[in-house]
Order: C-alpha cells, then sequence, then structure tokens
C-alpha cells in the first residue's frame, strides 16, 4: 500500500477507535459472525480491512484489495479464524 494510501487508512482506524461500531455504513459494514469491514476508497482502489470488536478492542484480522461485489467467503473466514485466535490466546470466552 502507497504512503498515500496508508495515511488515508490510518485516519479511518483513528475514526474507528473513536466511534466503533457507529461509522457510517459506507465506510464500516456488519458482514456476519462478529466480523465487520472497514471501507477505504482511494482514486479507484477499493482497500477492505476486515475486523472484529472485543470489549473496547478492535481486532484487525486481514485487508485486501476489492475486486469484486461481495467480499470473497475465504476473506470472511480469514477473519474468523484470526479474531478467534487472538480473542483464544488472551484468554477471553469466544462468543
Amino acid at each position: 500500500m502507497d504512503v498515500h494510501h496508508r495515511v488515508k487508512a490510518s485516519r479511518w482506524f483513528v475514526e474507528l477507535s473513536k466511534q466503533g461500531p457507529n461509522l457510517p455504513r459506507d465506510y464500516a459494514k456488519y458482514l456476519r459472525d462478529g466480523i465487520w469491514e472497514l471501507r477505504v476508497s482511494i482514486v479507484g482502489h477499493q482497500h477492505r480491512f476486515l475486523f472484529a470488536f472485543r470489549n473496547e478492542v478492535v481486532i484487525v484480522t486481514n485487508a485486501f484489495l476489492k475486486k469484486s461485489k461481495r467480499v470473497p467467503e475465504e476473506e470472511i473466514e480469514r477473519a474468523r479464524a484470526a479474531a478467534s485466535d487472538w480473542i483464544d490466546k488472551r484468554g477471553w470466552e469466544a462468543s
């Protein structure tokens, strides 16, 4: 990801940390099974960051450039597994 894209994505992560699940749907969307999508569009590039919430922690699990209308199922599964692993390693009950 080039530096300009990283700067814009960083701004959205700051907003995510402030607003949590209250970000407008254009920017953050609930997918399923506790997994959310942060949408960062920059000059035709559709960056997607998948994440989960655990208490007041945002667990960013994976990122990709979106090339189709739907989020690929394997990306959602990868996010679920990574979030679950992160929670398990910290001794929190996965729910």
